[in-house]
């Protein structure tokens, strides 16, 4: 009986085909794979400082109502985002169901075609959710119990190696909604 002859070129074939098969799933969808570490980049972002300040008000209560406490709170719990370095790398990992999104230890985790519950960083319970938009991947987080509003549009760029986040908190105790643009460079994937 005659024996095949084995090569490595057929392993080495079937390692490159099993190692592009994500991104040739990706590809035929038409969706581009936002899964990757991205560092922000602060001279091509808004000023978030400025934008804190602008729309949630003083770091201290001007009253003593407790919609100012929450305000407080909000600003800062913004601005520890600014301030940790650990909060300055964005993760991303996507899957055809999945959408995971954090900075830091903070990870939102978003299910394709349906809405999950979650915890909120100040307690409660948001009511999340992640749609397609075209080519760019919208989160949303609402608080079931409040008007406390977060939307993220996720843009990647041509050549996959730059990513705008423009996020917008709505919440009744800032002054206005606060709309911040991310930028972020790809440092793995």
């Amino acid at each position: 009986m005659p024996r095949k002859r084995l090569t490595l070129a057929g392993p080495a074939l079937v390692m490159a085909l099993a190692m592009l098969a994500p991104a040739l799933a990706t590809a035929a969808d038409g969706q581009p794979d936002f899964s990757g570490s991205y560092t922000i980049v602060p001279q091509k972002s808004d000023d978030i400082r400025a934008k804190i300040a602008a729309a949630v008000g003083p770091d201290y209560t001007v009253g003593s109502k407790k919609s100012e406490q929450a305000r407080v709170w909000i600003r800062s719990w913004l601005e520890g985002i600014t301030e940790d370095p650990a909060k300055r790398i964005l993760t991303i990992e996507q899957t055809a169901t999945e959408f995971h999104s954090g900075m830091g230890d903070e990870v939102n985790i978003y299910y394709f075609g349906r809405e999950a519950t979650s915890m909120g960083p100040g307690g409660g319970n948001l009511r999340v959710s992640v749609t397609w938009q075209g080519p760019q991947i919208v989160t949303e987080e609402k608080e079931a119990k409040g008007k406390g509003h977060i939307t993220a549009v996720y843009s990647l760029q041509p050549g996959g190696k730059f990513l705008l986040v423009d996020w917008k908190l709505e919440h009744p105790t800032l002054e206005q909604p606060l709309s911040v643009r991310l930028a972020f460079d790809r440092v793995q994937r």
